[in-house]
Protein backbone atom coordinates (compact mmCIF):
# COMPACT_ATOMS: atom_id res chain seq x y z
CA UNK A 1 0.00 0.00 0.00
CA UNK A 2 1.83 3.51 -0.60
CA UNK A 3 2.68 5.48 2.25
CA UNK A 4 0.03 8.40 0.85
CA UNK A 5 -3.12 5.52 0.90
CA UNK A 6 -2.34 4.64 4.43
CA UNK A 7 -1.97 8.06 5.95
CA UNK A 8 -5.57 8.10 4.56
CA UNK A 9 -6.47 5.49 6.56
CA UNK A 10 -5.13 6.34 9.70
CA UNK A 11 -6.68 9.94 9.72
CA UNK A 12 -10.06 8.13 9.11
CA UNK A 13 -8.74 5.69 12.13
CA UNK A 14 -7.79 9.03 14.44
CA UNK A 15 -10.81 10.59 13.82
CA UNK A 16 -13.07 7.64 14.70
CA UNK A 17 -10.84 6.37 18.00
CA UNK A 18 -13.52 7.89 20.22
CA UNK A 19 -16.20 4.97 19.16
CA UNK A 20 -14.13 2.04 19.75
CA UNK A 21 -11.60 2.45 22.44
CA UNK A 22 -12.00 1.14 25.89
CA UNK A 23 -12.30 1.74 29.35
CA UNK A 24 -9.93 -1.02 31.13
CA UNK A 25 -12.34 -3.15 32.26
CA UNK A 26 -10.83 -6.46 32.78
CA UNK A 27 -8.16 -6.48 35.40
CA UNK A 28 -5.48 -4.12 36.52
CA UNK A 29 -3.04 -2.77 39.19
CA UNK A 30 -3.94 0.72 40.21
CA UNK A 31 -0.81 2.92 41.31
CA UNK A 32 -0.72 1.40 44.46
CA UNK A 33 -1.03 -2.20 44.14
CA UNK A 34 -2.18 -2.97 47.85
CA UNK A 35 -3.99 -1.79 50.50
CA UNK A 36 -1.44 -2.93 53.15
CA UNK A 37 0.97 -0.77 51.56
CA UNK A 38 -1.13 2.97 51.44
CA UNK A 39 0.13 5.30 54.16
CA UNK A 40 -1.13 5.75 57.53
CA UNK A 41 -3.54 8.73 57.89
CA UNK A 42 -1.44 10.51 59.74
CA UNK A 43 1.33 10.37 57.12
CA UNK A 44 -1.19 11.57 54.76
CA UNK A 45 -2.33 14.39 56.68
CA UNK A 46 1.32 15.85 56.72
CA UNK A 47 1.70 14.94 53.79
CA UNK A 48 -1.17 16.71 51.70
CA UNK A 49 -1.25 18.25 48.77
CA UNK A 50 -2.47 21.96 48.88
CA UNK A 51 -6.47 22.54 49.73
CA UNK A 52 -8.36 21.60 46.50
CA UNK A 53 -6.73 18.57 45.53
CA UNK A 54 -7.57 15.64 47.89
CA UNK A 55 -9.77 13.95 45.03
CA UNK A 56 -8.98 15.18 41.60
CA UNK A 57 -10.27 14.15 37.77
CA UNK A 58 -7.84 14.71 35.04
CA UNK A 59 -9.99 12.80 31.79
CA UNK A 60 -8.37 13.85 29.52
CA UNK A 61 -4.84 14.03 30.65
CA UNK A 62 -3.45 17.50 29.82
CA UNK A 63 -7.49 18.77 30.97
CA UNK A 64 -6.99 22.46 32.18
CA UNK A 65 -4.19 23.17 29.90
CA UNK A 66 -6.36 25.26 27.66
CA UNK A 67 -6.15 27.52 30.75
CA UNK A 68 -2.39 28.61 30.56
CA UNK A 69 -1.02 31.08 27.63
CA UNK A 70 1.12 28.60 26.07
CA UNK A 71 2.63 24.98 26.59
CA UNK A 72 4.50 21.95 25.48
CA UNK A 73 4.04 18.31 25.68
CA UNK A 74 5.03 14.83 24.09
CA UNK A 75 3.09 11.30 24.20
CA UNK A 76 5.39 8.41 23.56
CA UNK A 77 4.85 4.83 23.38
CA UNK A 78 6.13 1.55 22.58
CA UNK A 79 4.74 -1.91 21.73
CA UNK A 80 6.85 -5.57 22.14
CA UNK A 81 4.31 -8.82 21.65
CA UNK A 82 3.36 -11.27 19.03
CA UNK A 83 0.38 -11.18 16.35
CA UNK A 84 -1.76 -13.89 17.85
CA UNK A 85 -2.96 -15.14 14.40
CA UNK A 86 1.03 -15.96 13.62
CA UNK A 87 2.92 -16.08 16.68
CA UNK A 88 5.14 -13.43 14.82
CA UNK A 89 7.12 -10.61 16.61
CA UNK A 90 4.98 -7.36 16.88
CA UNK A 91 6.47 -4.00 17.82
CA UNK A 92 5.79 -0.62 17.48
CA UNK A 93 6.59 2.71 18.49
CA UNK A 94 4.89 5.90 18.82
CA UNK A 95 6.10 9.81 19.20
CA UNK A 96 3.94 12.77 19.21
CA UNK A 97 4.80 16.59 20.11
CA UNK A 98 1.89 19.03 20.84
CA UNK A 99 2.16 22.34 21.58
CA UNK A 100 -0.35 25.48 21.27
CA UNK A 101 -0.22 29.26 21.40
CA UNK A 102 -3.44 29.82 22.96
CA UNK A 103 -4.02 33.62 22.62
CA UNK A 104 -3.42 33.00 18.91
CA UNK A 105 -5.33 30.50 18.56
CA UNK A 106 -2.42 28.47 16.91
CA UNK A 107 -1.75 24.20 17.82
CA UNK A 108 1.33 22.42 16.06
CA UNK A 109 1.12 18.16 16.23
CA UNK A 110 3.91 16.17 15.08
CA UNK A 111 3.26 12.29 14.58
CA UNK A 112 5.27 9.55 14.07
CA UNK A 113 4.75 5.94 14.05
CA UNK A 114 6.43 2.81 13.12
CA UNK A 115 6.53 -0.59 13.76
CA UNK A 116 4.45 -3.65 12.86
CA UNK A 117 1.98 -3.36 15.68
CA UNK A 118 1.00 -0.02 15.10
CA UNK A 119 1.49 0.22 11.31
CA UNK A 120 0.60 -1.89 8.01
CA UNK A 121 3.93 -2.99 6.54
CA UNK A 122 5.53 -1.29 9.74
CA UNK A 123 6.20 1.87 7.44
CA UNK A 124 7.78 5.13 9.13
CA UNK A 125 4.61 7.47 9.34
CA UNK A 126 5.36 11.14 9.49
CA UNK A 127 2.32 13.77 9.84
CA UNK A 128 2.34 17.51 10.89
CA UNK A 129 -0.46 19.43 11.38
CA UNK A 130 -1.09 22.92 12.34
CA UNK A 131 -3.99 24.82 13.02
CA UNK A 132 -4.17 29.01 12.69
CA UNK A 133 -8.21 29.84 13.94
CA UNK A 134 -9.72 27.62 12.17
CA UNK A 135 -7.48 27.10 9.36
CA UNK A 136 -5.90 23.44 9.21
CA UNK A 137 -2.85 22.58 7.47
CA UNK A 138 -1.84 18.81 6.79
CA UNK A 139 1.87 17.60 5.72
CA UNK A 140 1.63 14.14 4.63
CA UNK A 141 4.13 11.41 4.39
CA UNK A 142 5.36 12.50 1.17
CA UNK A 143 5.70 16.02 2.08
CA UNK A 144 3.06 17.58 0.59
CA UNK A 145 0.81 20.01 2.04
CA UNK A 146 -2.91 20.16 2.01
CA UNK A 147 -4.59 23.11 3.41
CA UNK A 148 -8.27 23.22 4.90
CA UNK A 149 -9.66 26.59 4.96
CA UNK A 150 -12.47 26.21 8.10
CA UNK A 151 -12.01 22.55 8.46
CA UNK A 152 -14.24 21.81 6.16
CA UNK A 153 -12.22 18.69 4.85
CA UNK A 154 -11.34 16.98 8.13
CA UNK A 155 -8.20 18.24 8.33
CA UNK A 156 -7.94 18.59 11.95
CA UNK A 157 -7.55 14.88 12.55
CA UNK A 158 -3.55 15.50 13.02
CA UNK A 159 -3.94 19.33 14.13
CA UNK A 160 -6.08 18.83 16.94
CA UNK A 161 -4.86 15.27 18.17
CA UNK A 162 -4.15 15.17 21.73
CA UNK A 163 -3.10 13.21 24.49
CA UNK A 164 -6.66 11.94 25.77
CA UNK A 165 -7.23 10.00 22.32
CA UNK A 166 -3.94 8.12 23.16
CA UNK A 167 -3.10 7.71 27.18
CA UNK A 168 -6.86 9.02 27.84
CA UNK A 169 -7.14 10.00 31.48
CA UNK A 170 -8.37 9.05 34.85
CA UNK A 171 -10.66 10.35 37.76
CA UNK A 172 -11.42 9.93 41.33
CA UNK A 173 -7.20 9.97 41.76
CA UNK A 174 -6.12 10.46 45.59
CA UNK A 175 -2.73 11.28 46.75
CA UNK A 176 -0.61 8.47 47.80
CA UNK A 177 1.65 10.89 50.48
CA UNK A 178 4.49 11.38 48.18
CA UNK A 179 5.50 14.29 46.84
CA UNK A 180 8.67 15.50 45.29
CA UNK A 181 10.06 18.70 42.77
CA UNK A 182 10.15 17.34 38.90
CA UNK A 183 11.84 19.99 37.35
CA UNK A 184 11.94 22.19 40.29
CA UNK A 185 7.92 22.56 40.45
CA UNK A 186 6.50 20.57 43.49
CA UNK A 187 4.38 17.41 42.75
CA UNK A 188 2.47 15.21 43.91
CA UNK A 189 1.98 11.53 43.41
CA UNK A 190 -1.83 10.11 43.06
CA UNK A 191 -3.59 6.51 42.53
CA UNK A 192 -6.78 5.66 41.13
CA UNK A 193 -8.75 2.56 40.52
CA UNK A 194 -9.12 0.00 37.50
CA UNK A 195 -12.68 1.63 37.17
CA UNK A 196 -11.30 5.17 37.04
CA UNK A 197 -8.58 4.82 33.90
CA UNK A 198 -9.58 5.74 30.48
CA UNK A 199 -6.82 4.17 27.92
CA UNK A 200 -7.87 4.56 24.23
CA UNK A 201 -4.69 2.72 22.60
CA UNK A 202 -5.83 0.01 23.82
CA UNK A 203 -9.12 -1.58 21.78
CA UNK A 204 -10.57 -4.49 23.13
CA UNK A 205 -12.61 -7.75 22.01
CA UNK A 206 -14.76 -10.62 23.80
CA UNK A 207 -11.52 -12.55 24.23
CA UNK A 208 -9.11 -9.86 25.35
CA UNK A 209 -7.72 -9.13 28.81
CA UNK A 210 -5.81 -6.26 30.16
CA UNK A 211 -3.98 -5.92 33.13
CA UNK A 212 -2.67 -1.93 33.99
CA UNK A 213 0.20 -0.19 36.05
CA UNK A 214 0.10 3.42 35.88
CA UNK A 215 2.20 6.14 37.76
CA UNK A 216 0.61 9.98 38.33
CA UNK A 217 2.36 13.19 39.53
CA UNK A 218 0.43 16.05 39.57
CA UNK A 219 0.99 19.96 40.21
CA UNK A 220 -1.42 21.58 41.95
CA UNK A 221 0.68 25.12 41.22
CA UNK A 222 -0.50 24.59 37.67
CA UNK A 223 -3.89 22.52 38.32
CA UNK A 224 -1.91 20.38 35.42
CA UNK A 225 -0.44 16.43 35.32
CA UNK A 226 3.44 16.27 34.90
CA UNK A 227 3.55 12.85 34.19
CA UNK A 228 1.67 10.13 33.34
CA UNK A 229 3.39 6.48 32.69
CA UNK A 230 0.79 3.56 31.78
CA UNK A 231 2.43 -0.01 31.52
CA UNK A 232 -0.52 -2.60 30.09
CA UNK A 233 -0.11 -5.91 29.73
CA UNK A 234 -2.59 -6.99 27.16
CA UNK A 235 -3.71 -9.96 25.32
CA UNK A 236 -5.87 -10.77 22.26
CA UNK A 237 -6.59 -6.67 21.53
CA UNK A 238 -5.72 -4.03 18.57
CA UNK A 239 -3.25 -0.85 19.60
CA UNK A 240 -3.42 2.29 18.36
CA UNK A 241 -5.09 2.87 15.02
CA UNK A 242 -4.22 -0.09 13.89
CA UNK A 243 -6.85 -1.05 11.47
CA UNK A 244 -8.79 -3.79 13.19
CA UNK A 245 -11.14 -5.40 10.38
CA UNK A 246 -7.71 -6.35 8.83
CA UNK A 247 -5.03 -6.60 11.54
CA UNK A 248 -4.86 -9.82 13.93
CA UNK A 249 -4.72 -9.04 17.57
CA UNK A 250 -1.88 -8.62 19.58
CA UNK A 251 -0.44 -9.82 23.12
CA UNK A 252 2.21 -8.27 24.59
CA UNK A 253 3.09 -5.23 26.27
CA UNK A 254 1.99 -1.48 25.90
CA UNK A 255 3.90 1.06 27.53
CA UNK A 256 2.33 4.96 27.38
CA UNK A 257 4.25 8.16 28.63
CA UNK A 258 2.66 11.58 28.53
CA UNK A 259 5.00 14.47 30.34
CA UNK A 260 4.31 18.22 30.47
CA UNK A 261 7.37 20.30 29.42
CA UNK A 262 7.41 22.98 32.62
CA UNK A 263 9.80 25.28 31.11
CA UNK A 264 7.31 26.01 28.31
CA UNK A 265 3.93 26.35 30.53
CA UNK A 266 2.88 30.02 29.69
CA UNK A 267 5.53 30.22 27.15
CA UNK A 268 4.17 30.97 23.58
CA UNK A 269 5.65 28.76 21.17
CA UNK A 270 6.49 30.33 17.79
CA UNK A 271 3.95 28.06 15.21
CA UNK A 272 4.06 28.91 11.62
CA UNK A 273 2.49 27.54 8.67
CA UNK A 274 4.59 24.12 7.26
CA UNK A 275 7.13 24.57 5.05
CA UNK A 276 5.51 24.27 1.25
CA UNK A 277 1.67 25.22 2.29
Amino acid sequence: MRRVEFAGIVLVAIIGAGCTSSRSDTRAVPTVASLDTLPTAIFLTENAPPPGFGVVDFDPIDQHLSERQGWTYTVTGSFEGTFDDSGQPAQGQVDVQVEANEPGQQRRVVLEVQGSAFVQDAVLLRLEGVRWSNDYYLVDVNGRCTVDQGGQMDGSAIADLSAGQLIGGVKQAVPTGRHMEIEGIPAWQYTFTQEAMRVPAIHTGPTSTVALGADLWIAPQYNAVLTYEVQATVQHVHVLWVDQTAASPVSGTLNLRYELDVSQLDVLPNISVPHGC
